[in-house]
């Protein structure tokens, strides 16, 4: 069995207001799981419920890296870019090749420089939206709100976790 392991931002925010968030976010996975009709069954690896809210950022972290290095993939929640933590943990995915699913939209159109800052794929996947919507004539701001509203939806995937990797017998 493969776990999933939620990845977002902690600091800064009250530790109700961030249990909350990582909680509900959990629920709609699981909802969104049993919901598509597969038979896989995934472990949510919530760090609220394996960190102690007593532990400094360095331990958090520690524990969170060992956690992480074990999924079989990781849902980024909306605020990651903001994190230092979920920074680092995004990092060691993409190094580890673990597969990312944007659970969340990732900011409103408002925030897209700090999103293509923090996440060059997403600039690259706006351009190319953006090329094909100019290329079939599109109206420039009509193309613009189209890209925008594309990138965002994208990651409003409750089943992408569909191509993470289940091996026999786990």
């Amino acid at each position: 069995m493969k776990s999933i392991y939620l990845c977002g931002p902690v600091s800064g925010r009250t530790i109700k207001e961030t249990a909350g968030h990582f909680l509900s976010v959990e629920e709609t996975i699981r909802r969104a799981m049993k919901n598509s009709g597969r038979s896989i069954i995934y472990v949510i690896s919530n760090p609220l419920r394996f960190c102690s809210p007593d532990s400094d950022w360095r331990k958090a972290m520690r524990d969170c890296v060992r956690e992480l290095a074990d999924c079989g993939g990781i849902a980024l929640l909306q605020g990651w870019q903001k994190s230092k933590g979920a920074a680092i943990e995004l990092k060691l995915a993409q190094d580890l090749h673990i597969p990312v699913v944007y659970i969340e939209p990732p900011v409103d159109s408002l925030d897209l420089t700090e999103l293509f800052t923090a996440a060059p794929e997403a600039l690259r996947y706006y351009i190319a939206r953006l090329a094909q919507f100019h290329n079939e004539g599109t109206e420039e701001s009509l193309a613009e709100n189209r890209a925008v509203v594309e990138l965002t939806n994208r990651f409003l995937d409750p089943y992408g976790f569909e191509y993470i990797d289940i091996e026999e017998g786990e």
